[in-house]
């Protein structure tokens, strides 16, 4: 229950501080006064999205607080306690500021905590019921959930169907989208398996390209190469001026001249090294002549080998070590494919467990669904007789569908009939809004279960006028007896059952406007009521007439 609500530099509202208790309290004023702008700052206090159009002009920031009574709400206290949240004397005080950069401080008994958990606390502390929750009465997408929320085995057996779908429906698509995939894949298997067996068939050697390379090189080159060599060799050995019997008679004769002068004796040396080096490069290019030859087949080999690694490299790689890398890749992605063969047999059987599961809970959840749909029905109908509205059906149709659908059905709508003889048609369709109002507040006695909630109405009786909002107004006291209830109202029947009356108003203070609220005396009440039936300048009958349906909804309330 909220006791006190205090705000700050919120749009018109410059501060207010406002001190609540139980029952029903009204808010009246005239239209623009700053009622629907009170909602909107509570609204944002348990959690709505913020915005710094509501901050009041000339501002930096607005700031919103509320205090709640939370004594024996066991389910809160535990969501509080999750979040380490410590409560204290059964005291929840909630804080939300807003500054023109976005920036939002929110917390709950001093402790900062995120907007996710301020919404998820706001749940349980208040069911705000405005024009717009009567739109959603009206659209079809959310019928389903009276159905699936009015009880906790409904709920789970909906969220449990929900998992169930799901899963059977990410199964169905890995599925399908291996069958829409597989002759994509087959085609990519061939090649994979063309190129894999081209490159193990030419196998390949690290460092063979080189070396074939080099062998055509002497290949190609056999006649220069040999007819150089044989020169060579006679110029050392054969010719008439042969180099190594010169330079062998040049080192005899410097030998012998170093017994004349020790001076030449390095010299000598010298030209002995020469000499044997000499001699041992002959010897060397004479070997080198002896392995070299021309074979015909063995180049003609080369030829296709390099002529295929030259391919290969074309296709594959520019080196063999990443052609070899290239076959490495493509057999691995080759298992990953003929492993989806394997795969798809197990997907189908995954799919058709998913779907038994799925159809299990959906048939489940449909039973709860056809159960409940007649029991809230029944309730509707009671609280709508209350309403004036006796002869009007309510009920839910519930379109099965051969196929699993996300909703678990192919359409659950709310049907609705006004008079006697009239075929059920969509809600949406035939209501007028005094009905829509009239049901609304049906559902909002039938679902309000959790009376630790505070309700509030911002005009929930829009559209109705006479005995049906004497009916209207006489059901929301009725909820009022078990939960705390605000109800922003036009209506002088409405105002009428208020355990607490305040008025909003607007005024200008320094050339500014600023909206005012105050707390009506009783004989303040009497008045208001009376203004709201005949204006300003109301009479003594209109005077009397409020006081004749307040002592009215005193007597039915006692």
């Amino acid at each position: 229950m909220l006791t006190h609500m205090g705000i700050r530099n919120f749009a018109l509202i410059e501060q207010m501080n406002l001190h609540f208790a139980d029952g029903i309290t009204i808010f009246t004023g005239e239209t623009g006064a700053g009622k629907s702008i009170l909602m909107d700052a509570f609204s944002i206090l348990l959690g709505e999205r913020a915005s710094n159009e509501f901050i009041r002009h000339g501002k930096d920031a607005f700031v919103i607080e509320g205090v709640f009574d939370v004594t024996g709400d066991t389910a809160l206290l535990a969501l509080l306690a999750s979040k380490n949240i410590l409560v204290e004397e059964n005291q929840l005080i909630l804080s939300r500021s807003f500054n023109r950069q976005g920036k939002s401080t929110i917390l709950a008994n001093d402790q900062a905590i995120p907007l996710k958990a301020l919404r998820e606390i706001g749940l349980f502390l208040a069911d705000i019921h405005g024009q717009y929750s009567n739109q959603l009465l009206l659209d079809p997408d959310v019928h389903h959930r009276y159905l699936d929320e009015y009880t906790k085995e409904g709920l789970l057996a909906y969220e449990t169907y929900v998992k169930a779908y799901k899963a059977y429906k990410t199964a169905k698509q890995q599925l399908d989208g291996l069958e829409a995939m597989a002759a994509e894949r087959a085609r990519e298997l061939d090649m994979l398996r063309f190129q894999i067996d081209e490159i193990e068939d030419a196998q390949l050697k690290v460092g063979e390209d080189e070396a074939i390379s080099a062998e055509l090189k002497r290949l190609d080159s056999f006649e220069h190469l040999d007819k150089v060599l044989g020169s060579c060799y006679n110029a050392f050995y054969s010719d008439r001026h042969a180099i190594l019997e010169a330079v062998n008679s040049i080192k005899a004769e410097v030998q012998d001249l170093v017994r004349y002068d020790e001076a030449l004796k390095d010299l000598s040396e010298l030209v002995n090294s020469a000499y044997f080096q000499l001699e041992e490069a002959a010897q060397g290019l004479d070997r080198y002549r002896d392995t070299i030859s021309y074979d015909e087949e063995r180049y003609a080999y080369c030829q296709e080998r390099d002529s295929l690694i030259y391919g290969l490299k074309r296709k594959y790689g520019e080196t063999i070590e990443a052609i070899l890398e290239f076959e490495n890749k493509a057999q691995t992605r080759l298992e990953e494919l003929e492993a989806q063969s394997f795969a798809k047999e197990d997907l189908e059987k995954a799919v058709a467990e998913a779907e038994t599961k799925a159809k299990t809970a959906l048939a489940q959840l449909t039973a709860i669904r056809q159960a409940n749909s007649a029991t809230i029905a029944a309730h509707l109908k009671e609280q709508l007789t209350d309403l004036g509205m006796a002869k009007a059906e309510l009920q839910f149709t519930i379109d099965l569908s051969d196929e699993l659908t996300p909703l678990g059905a192919k359409r659950i709508e709310l049907l609705f009939s006004a008079n006697a003889g009239e075929g059920l048609l969509p809600l949406h369709k035939v209501a007028s809004g005094g009905e829509i109002s009239r049901i609304a507040l049906a559902f909002k006695s039938v679902f309000n279960t959790k009376t630790f909630k505070t309700l509030v109405f911002d005009e929930i009786d829009v559209g109705i006028s006479g005995d049906i909002a004497l009916q209207v107004a006489a059901k929301i006291q009725q909820l009022s007896n078990s939960t705390q209830v605000f109800c922003i109202t036009h209506l002088p029947q409405t105002a009428s059952i208020a355990k607490h009356h305040y008025h909003l108003a607007k005024q200008e203070v320094e050339g500014r406007t600023v909206s005012s609220l105050t707390e009506l005396s009783e004989e303040e009440h009497v008045a208001q009521i009376a203004r709201m039936m005949s204006g300003q300048n109301f009479s003594h009958t209109a005077l009397a007439t409020a006081k004749e349906m307040i002592a009215h909804f005193k007597e039915k309330q006692a």
